[in-house]
């Protein structure tokens, strides 16, 4: 697939670009709020409410001072940049925004630019950025090296981001939550022993957070501590259970993870999107 060089330059240079005009019977470069859908490729899951009320009070007292960036869907639109001022002018008793259409924008590049909107303006917390970045990756055919070019930064950065999403649900929501920062999430991460790194979680969070050079020097020495070998049978059911993670993986193209316990166990499918949602399940009943 051909990439697109450059979004780590700005979003400025990407807006400018020739836009078709807005429907008969709106203002000059104005669309309708009731006409236009969220980006289904947001990687945003959570709006800060106070942010937007902020948001809010300022389009009421100056008007939206930039356009959002919109792609046509048959009758309607679909927000490529700009959900916050969408979501804010709709609160502000607007009944139109000032809007720029790009009918030739493709899925790569509605995700590419909603990512990379909200990581310019830092609002995606780290669990977020990483799910985007994954999900660009494994959509459009890119490797972290390229992934790193179009956001501006490092393949270390991101392939350091990625790898956040091994973390178990509650470490990474504890980290979309503010509660342990991405130097002790990476700390946490060069322990492999899930029941050392649940016990280290708890310490982390028990006391007030220590420093991630703290953080690094307790997960070293939970590391270094030898554990106790798996039995042979233990050792070829987790085999068997990559395997059939990988399986899972190839079939739904998303992330899944398999968890013995007892007789049964629990099965995880990753998802980051209502759309990515429902994709998996047309799968699932196929």
């Amino acid at each position: 697939m051909k990439t697109r060089k450059g979004l780590g330059k700005g979003l400025a240079a990407l807006i400018s670009e020739a836009d078709t005009p807005a429907p008969a019977g709106a203002a000059p470069g104005d669309i309708a709020l009731d006409l236009i859908d969220p980006n289904p490729f947001q990687p945003r899951q959570v709006f800060d409410d106070e942010s937007l009320d902020d948001l809010t009070r300022s389009i009421q007292v100056q008007g939206i001072l930039q356009p959002v960036l919109l792609r046509r869907n048959g009758e309607r639109f679909q927000l490529i940049v700009g959900e916050r001022r969408w979501r804010a002018a709709r609160a502000a008793g607007l009944s139109a925004i000032p809007a720029q259409v790009r009918d030739s924008a493709t899925d790569e590049e509605m995700l590419e630019l909603a990512l990379l909107e909200n990581v310019q303006r830092k609002d995606l917390n780290p669990i977020e950025i990483a799910q985007a970045i994954l999900r660009l990756q494994e959509s459009c055919h890119l490797t972290q090296e390229m992934v790193a070019e179009k956001l501006g930064v490092s393949r270390a950065h991101v392939a350091n981001l990625v790898r956040l999403l091994r973390l178990p649900e509650r470490i990474k929501t504890a980290l979309a939550d503010g509660r342990v920062t991405m130097g002790h999430a990476r700390a946490l991460l060069s322990v492999s022993d899930e029941k050392q790194q649940s016990e280290l979680f708890e310490r982390f969070l028990a006391d007030g957070r220590p420093t991630v050079r703290e953080a690094e020097d307790l997960t070293r020495r939970a590391a270094a501590k030898p554990r106790k070998k798996p039995a042979p049978a233990d050792h070829r059911q987790e085999l068997e259970l990559r395997k059939l993670e990988e399986r899972l993986r190839r079939v739904l193209s998303t992330r899944v993870r398999i968890k013995a316990r007892g007789r049964g166990g629990v099965l995880e499918i990753q998802f980051f999107s209502a759309a990515d949602l429902q994709r998996i399940l047309d799968l699932l009943e196929k």
